[in-house]
Parts: structure tokens; sequence; C-alpha cells
């Protein structure tokens, strides 16, 4: 596969009371001449490491809250309790998103997801032209042990206003399906 890294983002998730580094994921996104864009993923903690695939599905869109929900991406999300009145940056990601089928191997297939990683919502941030971003990030896997694409990760970035408070209308999210690589296999070569 002949790529291009388009941009890095080394997001850093940190502890409220030291400001210690719990856990790093560095997205690599890759440009693939004709193709969506590829997300490559090295998450590391402590010593460990893991290294992840990432595409987002061709009619998943990549927006605001108000663009998503507009959409018809309300999946992502917990219903508001007064669904004719609220503001997105008040919902909350649902713990087992309602995906629409998804592709998987023979053809689309219904999943069930639910909340992994830290076991729910984390904060972090990475630094964009000498500013920090700030990033809410949510992972899911899939109950079914044999799907080919068995991770979920749901990215929002610059949720926040100048002020530190929610932006009405949300952040940048990305909503994306995975799987976790081998490292042996990997290899790269300067180009």
């Amino acid at each position: 596969m002949d790529c291009k890294v388009r941009e890095v983002r080394d997001i850093c998730l940190r502890d409220a009371v030291g400001g210690h580094v719990l856990a790093s994921y560095r997205f690599h996104e890759l440009e693939l001449e004709g193709r969506a864009s590829l997300h490559f993923l090295v998450l590391s903690s402590g010593g460990d490491f893991e290294l992840r695939a990432y595409y987002a599905p061709a009619d998943w869109i990549r927006g605001s809250r108000d663009q998503l929900i507009d959409a018809g991406q309300t999946w992502l999300f917990l219903p508001p309790p007064d669904p004719e009145d609220f503001i997105s940056s008040d919902l909350e990601l649902a713990p087992f998103p309602d995906l629409p089928p998804l592709p998987d191997g023979a053809g689309p297939r219904k999943m069930v997801f639910a909340i992994s990683g830290f076991g729910r919502t984390v904060f972090g941030s990475y630094e964009r032209e000498g500013r920090q971003v700030p990033v809410m990030l949510t992972e899911y896997a899939a109950e079914e042990a044999d799907a080919m694409n068995p991770h979920l990760l749901v990215l929002e970035e610059a949720w926040m206003d100048k002020e530190g408070k929610a932006a009405p209308e949300g952040g940048l999210v990305t909503a994306m399906l995975g799987c976790a690589l081998d490292p042996s296999s990997v290899e790269i070569y300067p180009g």
C-alpha cells in the first residue's frame, strides 16, 4: 500500500491530579490516492503499546455534533430528554450505540458495540500550531468475537470555546471502525 502521512496528532491523556501522561494516542492520518483516509494508531501506556488501523465508512460524515444529527447519525448519542429542545453539546455518547449494519466480510452485518478502553469517555489534548486542542475520546469494542473491525473509536476535537466552555454545536466528531495490527506485519519504507 503506497500512502503519504497527511497529519500526525499525538493525543496525551493526563491524570487530573499530577498531570502525568496516562496514555498516548498517536494518530497518523494516511492519504491514499483515490481512496478514503486511513488512520494508523499507536496506543501506548507505560511500556505497553498497541497498533491499530481505522477508517471511516463512506456513509459516516465527519462534522460537528449538529451536522451529525442533521445527517441522521443520531446512533452515536443517548436520546435527549426533550427531542424538540436540546443543545447537541449536552448529549452524552451512547454506551451501546445502535449502529446501522456494517460491512463485515460477506456483507452488511448488525453488530453490538459497548464502551471499552478506559470504560468511559476520556479527555486529552494535542498541539496544533502552538496551541492545545482539547479532545474527547471514546472507545468501543464489538461483542461479536469474529468481527473484522471490532473497534469503534469516536474522537471529538476542539469541543471547547476559548473561554473553556462546551461549544453549543459540539466539536469536530470523527467516528471510525478499526482492528488491531500485529507489529511484526507492519513494514515502513521511507519514500
